[in-house]
């Protein structure tokens, strides 16, 4: 089963979900908000350094206080 990751349309929050192909997530649950319908992302395979994974955390973390 793949990993996807998806973007909660209510409050940004990017998670990831192992799901089976062709499986609906249209009912899958925010884990921050609750809020249902996320957005897909669209995903590649790729393989990240330390320092770029802290650089992407800090970009995400950064524009989460923002919208508080």
């Amino acid at each position: 089963m793949p990993i996807y990751e998806f973007e909660c349309s209510a409050c940004s929050h990017i998670f990831e979900r192992l799901m089976k192909v062709g499986e609906s997530y249209d009912n899958l649950p925010c884990p921050e908000c609750s809020a249902e319908k996320p957005k897909k992302l669209i995903g590649s395979c790729s393989f990240h350094s330390r320092e770029r994974y802290e650089e992407g955390l800090a970009r995400r973390m950064s524009a989460r206080a923002q919208q508080k």
